[in-house]
């Protein structure tokens, strides 16, 4: 008889996908902001982002409607509109080959969204970090599964309500062929993420004032709850298996579990202790593996999650550069050997993220310039992808180049509180 562990192996296995292309599943996050009045949008109220999301969905004929105890969202072919804890608006497209394509749905549902805005004198903002308004004074929506996730991370760590409510992503999921396929690729993906961060890093400011640290997402994330959020332990040192990922999650309480369709608190105890001695239903096992929060997060694709939110352009060189990199011989190629000569571990990358948000592109990451690594990583990518999709990467030579992604002027901030 399966037991919980067993459950989670299977459901890993039943992910392989063969002839798994290089499918990129795309979700980008938007903080919706009165400019005029230098402050985030809240959910509710008749200029709130429910209102917002009302007349969005008016847009596209046939969209379902996504509720729980609320409207939260819509669902088209090409992609789903939810909302994050705080009212941020996310779009999740669905996994394409064509870089093109998810910039093109990217880009027309944006135009869409920042037309609705303008009628009520909003704009979308995309950034690692919302950049007025503090945390503590932002409406949560009305949604069960957050407030539950609010009160555990309030004794987690000190980041949880900044995690929730404060934050923005670009997450980029991708598929596996195999066990070996996913280890390799996981471990690529850590290697590889302290520069996929700084290319990405685009917050110039938080809750009103600038910021003079770099990654401050990375800070955030450390600092919310360590049994769940960044890297997986021993994904280097181990045998880095679906059985050390599924031994991960054992190790965690999942906050909570849905009983009779209510979510409801699950104290401390972890999914082991909660599971033994039976089979996990599929439902049970995608709400616990939502729970975990590491950089890279294993369903049945492995889902890239330490980018800022950034604009389109940075968008479409991201896809390309995952794609470059992390679907392709010589990308996880390039990854491995340097893990294994360089000995990398857990705490490598750890210190090498110190030394980034200390002293950004200044900074060396694996003994090197992070500039000039990060320039090898676009060369690399670049001769890996189609002729048409190489010039998407230039975006990041600029990153580089000008040491940042343009975004609010540290000198336009409000000093909102002091």
């Amino acid at each position: 008889m399966k037991n919980w562990r067993d459950s989670l192996i299977e459901y890993f296995r039943q992910g392989i996908k063969v002839d798994c292309g290089a499918r990129l599943g795309v979700e980008v996050e938007h903080f919706i902001v009165d400019p005029v009045r230098q402050a985030a949008v809240p959910y509710s109220g008749d200029r709130g982002v429910r209102q917002i999301l009302t007349r969005l969905m008016e847009r596209y004929p046939g969209a379902g409607a996504l509720q729980d105890d609320d409207f939260f969202g819509f669902s088209v072919p090409e992609f789903t509109v939810t909302l994050e804890p705080a009212a941020q608006i996310e779009i999740s497209i669905a996994p394409s080959e064509s870089v093109s394509r998810i910039g093109e749905i990217y880009s027309n549902f944006y135009d869409q969204l920042d037309s609705v805005l303008a009628g009520f004198g909003y704009t979308a903002v995309t950034a690692g970090c919302q950049p007025y308004t503090r945390v503590a004074d932002l409406e949560m929506i009305p949604k069960k599964r957050y407030d539950l996730m609010n009160a555990w991370f309030r004794t987690s760590g000190t980041g949880g309500m900044e995690m929730m409510r404060g934050t923005a992503s670009l997450q980029v999921s991708i598929d596996y062929a195999s066990e070996e396929d996913f280890r390799t690729k996981i471990r690529a993906a850590y290697f590889f993420s302290p520069i996929l961060k700084m290319l990405c890093d685009n917050a110039v400011a938080f809750q009103g004032r600038s910021l003079e640290t770099n990654l401050k997402r990375t800070d955030i994330w450390r600092r919310t709850d360590s049994l769940r959020c960044g890297l997986q332990p021993e994904v280097f040192s181990g045998s880095c298996t679906f059985a050390d990922y599924a031994d991960f999650i054992g190790r965690m309480p999942p906050i909570f579990l849905k009983k009779e369709g209510q979510a409801e608190p699950a104290g401390s105890r972890t999914v082991a202790e909660l599971f033994e001695g039976r089979e996990m239903k599929e439902e049970e096992i995608v709400h616990v593996l939502s729970m975990a929060f590491p950089d890279v997060r294993l369903k049945q694709f492995l889902e890239l999650r330490f980018a800022d939110s950034v604009p389109l352009p940075f968008v479409k060189a991201y896809a390309a550069l995952i794609k470059g990199l992390l679907y392709s011989e010589a990308g996880l190629a390039f990854a491995g050997e340097r893990i294994r000569d360089l000995r990398i571990s857990e705490d490598t990358v750890r210190q090498v993220e110190d030394s980034l948000m200390a002293e950004g592109w200044c900074a060396k990451v694996y003994g090197r310039p992070a500039s000039d690594l990060a320039e090898e990583c676009l060369q690399l990518a670049e001769r890996q992808l189609p002729d048409e999709e190489k010039i998407f990467l230039e975006p990041f030579y600029m990153v580089i180049r000008y040491g940042g992604i343009p975004g609010i002027p540290a000198n336009k901030l409000a000093r909102l509180w002091d």
